[in-house]
């Protein structure tokens, strides 16, 4: 037989479900994008789906749905729309979440459960007026249907755990193997449960997502939890101001926007930060203001296919870091034709920069001793 949720604490049965993922925002960790996902009782995608930004992979489970077989989750994805004018401080968590599955569609994730055989004991019939039990009869002792206890103690109840040595047990007297995958321990079951739901979902963006991310979002983030500035840790690095010639944005390349934010009707600037060689090579973008819905990662791109001419100082070619703002607008047929607009911004009032790195690559953080 198959063991069904006990209710105990520590089991994640219905009602455990619910309290843990209904109304509260998760992030997909695996940024699928599909309305409907399969995973398997150890949290990996068995359906095909693409990938796309974390801004894009937000969650809210409205129903749980508790099978011998399944967990079914059903609710709405959201986009991540970051606010541009709030304070820099402020940045990574002045958002708004917009729905974008469509209205009177739903999100389905389901989830593989490991299928748990409680193995029983076979019972042994008094006769009437007797004070010895009757032998077994022979349909009973010739049933493969019903696992015996044999020397070995199992589970006697519904959800308990069995011991260590069940399976053994109940492969030796049924003469048959357990069905793969299948355990006789529920408490083994509910873990396979607990940790496909933490590999599915993050309740927050945490280290572990972040850490996944590419460099110019994690630049983004660590500077935001060090509460510091996004500065270059090279001190030799020129910005424009007197005395720098450029650097100047040569050759524009317009990104794009997509669906998900036409539809939600985001729109505005978003600000990057671009590290050039004297040549006016790209050495690497970060996130400074970010939009949000799958648009940074368009910009980036967009930044990145760009072509730059170098700063020159004192007559001489240096490396250099500029502020490149993009404009995303909402568009329609008859005003496809006006593109998203990027302009390079002089950044005057920057900081020189001390201390040792503490991000990947060549950014690094400053403490914030002036605004931005």
């Amino acid at each position: 037989m198959v063991a069904k949720s006990s209710g105990k604490a520590g089991d994640l049965g219905e009602a455990e479900l619910k309290a843990r993922l209904t109304g509260r925002p998760l992030f997909l960790r695996g940024l699928y994008l599909d309305e409907t996902l399969h995973f398997n009782m150890n949290g990996d995608l068995v359906s095909q789906s693409p990938k796309g930004s974390f801004t894009l992979c937000g969650m809210f489970v409205d129903h749980v749905r508790v099978t011998k077989k399944t967990v079914e989750l059903e609710g709405v994805r959201f986009g991540v729309h970051f606010e541009g004018e709030a304070a820099w401080d402020q940045q990574s968590t002045s958002f708004d979440r917009i729905q974008i599955t469509p209205k009177k569609k739903h999100q389905l994730i389901v989830i593989d459960r490991q299928l748990v055989v409680i193995p029983k004991k076979k019972k042994e019939k008094a006769e009437k007026g007797a004070g010895k039990p009757a032998a077994p009869s022979a349909a009973a002792a010739g049933s493969s249907d019903e696992a015996e206890t044999s020397s070995e103690p199992t589970s006697q109840n519904e959800g308990r755990g069995a011991p260590e040595s069940a399976t053994t047990t109940v492969a030796a007297v049924n003469g048959k193997e357990l069905p793969p995958g299948a355990t006789t321990l529920p408490a083994e079951s509910t873990e396979h449960l607990r940790t496909a739901l933490n590999k599915i979902f993050a309740p927050e963006l945490d280290g572990k997502m972040v850490s996944e991310m590419p460099d110019y979002w994690q630049y983004f983030y660590q500077a935001q939890e060090s509460h510091k500035w996004l500065e270059p840790t090279d001190q030799t690095l020129a910005h424009p101001g007197p005395g720098v010639n450029g650097p100047k944005l040569l050759k524009n390349v317009v990104p794009a926007s997509n669906d998900f934010a036409q539809h939600g009707e985001v729109a505005g600037v978003a600000s990057y930060k671009v590290i050039l060689d004297p040549q006016g090579k790209i050495l690497a973008v970060a996130v400074y203001r970010p939009i949000g819905f799958g648009l940074d990662e368009n910009a980036v791109a967009a930044i990145e296919k760009s072509t730059f001419a170098g700063a020159v100082k004192d007559g001489k070619p240096v490396a250099s870091v500029i502020d490149v703002a993009v404009n995303f607008r909402i568009y329609s047929k008859r005003t496809a034709a006006t593109a998203p607009e990027t302009a390079a911004a002089a950044d005057t009032n920057a900081s020189p920069v001390t201390g040792k790195p503490t991000l990947p690559g060549i950014y690094s953080t400053q403490a914030q001793s002036q605004p931005h």
